[in-house]
């Protein structure tokens, strides 16, 4: 297992192993290489509760490689229909996971693209402008920035000396969140942040990261990109406080370890806020449950991680496993203006749960020459918001609007627990450069008080690309 950089790009999104898809047309010299791929998929299902569903798309990617120079632009045109419990968060949301916008009611109707443009002029140093995503973590969800959400403008510098590499990205996203009907309250606002990763012998990983959010109308001036953020080598906190400015920071730590070729344990820590006193306070109330500690503030806010995945699982080759545990307190990722939460049209940046939850994953996945059978089961307890009462879930909701100071816990709210299952079967065809044939099922159970609902679709399909659409929770 090739322990690589907890900094994921977006590139090759949509196609993610070029020897199992090749191009429909590759052309090579002896400077520079083009390849374009041709996209397609089509789905057919059987849904409990909407019946048939069937969902096409179709698109191309092209990617162009030189010395110094890397380019790739992608477009997927798709239609069609999702699971009932999808298709009510999409429309909750007004947008599609990872795609972004769409039309339609029943047949939802998306366009998606990014593409980059990276220049190296130096072998320890790069810079990129692109619409895209990004991604930093070893686990299967991320609590410092994830691809959940949807493209979005960017640049980014990387430095890589001895065994550091060096990352800041800055971008634009915007703030989405109430405005269903009336796109014209929606409101811009950017992110700028720095990855600083160190290598140690060739077995440890350490990351540090770092994000400021910041939104770019401030009412009585427009205040657009701050330049103070462009500094690539000091912290955005002081920043913050130098430039007048209450911002949205959160800093974090991410962490592998391999200790051989079969093993991979990772970790993630994201804070967003806290104050040591009332962290004492959480820990003397743990260890002293009989006393009655004053303790939960609502602003002792983060997320942990911690995870493994291993190849050759029970000795068994080509058997790989996953586990996975993720939480992330209430309140986490928001602000007092919604406009500088943690997210992007409607959807985290992080977590797709967003905050006020618990979550353990399991997932495992066997391959033989062509065919493949992969099986995941996550199970989540998340605390949801009633009537008036924010509860901290949702982090586009502006924490001044907390419904209590103190004694505050994971799960607070209406308890709900998801329970979510899918299992599949394919076979990679040789024709067809190397589209997927499936079946498979999806089983999703939703308890909360006295109300359980059930979802679950059988399916079939056929597909050249493997992109991350998001719906396992």
């Amino acid at each position: 297992m090739e322990n690589a950089g907890g900094f994921k790009d977006s590139r090759n999104a949509l196609i993610s192993d070029s020897a199992a898809y090749p191009p429909l047309i590759d052309l090579v010299d002896k400077n520079s290489s083009t390849t374009i791929h041709p996209i397609f998929e089509y789905l057919y299902g059987s849904d409990n509760i909407d019946g048939n569903i069937q969902r096409w798309g179709i698109g191309t990617q092209v990617n162009y490689r030189s010395k110094r120079i890397d380019a790739g632009f992608t477009f997927l045109y798709n239609k069609g229909e999702y699971m009932n419990y999808r298709k009510n968060f999409i429309q909750s949301r007004e947008v599609i996971p990872g795609f972004g916008s769409y039309s339609g009611n029943q047949f939802f109707e998306s366009r998606y693209w990014d593409g980059f443009l990276a220049y190296k002029p130096a072998d320890f140093f790069e810079a990129e402008v692109g619409y895209g995503r990004k991604f930093i973590g070893h686990g299967h969800r991320s609590l410092l920035m994830s691809d959940f959400a949807s493209p979005y403008p960017y640049l980014k510098l990387q430095t890589s000396f001895w065994k550091l590499t060096y990352t800041n990205l800055f971008a634009s996203q915007s703030n989405t969140f109430g405005t269903i009907g009336n796109s014209s309250l929606q409101s811009q606002k950017f992110t700028a942040s720095h990855y600083l990763e160190l290598q140690l012998f060739n077995k440890l990983r350490i990351g540090v990261f770092e994000t400021v959010v910041w939104q770019a109308d401030e009412g009585t001036f427009f205040r657009g990109f701050d330049p103070n953020y462009l500094n690539p080598v000091i912290f955005y906190r002081p920043v913050e406080f130098s430039v007048g400015s209450s911002d949205n920071v959160l800093i974090g730590m991410n962490l592998s370890y391999e200790p051989n070729q079969n093993h991979q344990f990772y970790f993630q820590f994201m804070l967003d806020e806290f104050l040591l006193s009332e962290m004492r306070a959480d820990v003397n109330q743990e260890l002293n449950s009989e006393e009655d500690i004053r303790s939960g503030w609502w602003g002792n806010k983060y997320g942990i991680q911690i995870g493994w995945k291993g190849n050759s699982f029970f000795g068994i080759e080509n058997l790989s496993a996953r586990l996975e545990y993720n939480l992330c307190r209430p309140y986490t990722y928001a602000h007092s203006n919604p406009t500088q939460a943690y997210t992007h049209n409607s959807l985290p940046l992080a977590h797709p749960l967003g905050a006020n939850f618990q979550e353990g994953i399991i997932q495992l996945s066997y391959q033989k020459k062509k065919w493949k059978l992969n099986a995941q089961y996550n199970n989540s307890l998340q605390g949801l918001s009633f009537g008036s009462l924010n509860f901290g879930e949702n982090p586009e909701i502006s924490n001044t609007t907390r419904s209590k100071e103190y004694e505050n816990f994971i799960g607070q709210g209406i308890a709900q627990r998801n329970q979510y299952v899918e299992t599949y079967l394919s076979r990679r065809m040789k024709m067809l450069w190397g589209a997927e044939l499936s079946l498979g099922y999806v089983w999703r159970q939703s308890n909360s008080e006295d109300l359980t609902s059930v979802n679950n679709m059988i399916y079939f399909g056929v597909r050249t690309n493997l992109f991350r659409q998001t719906f396992d929770f």
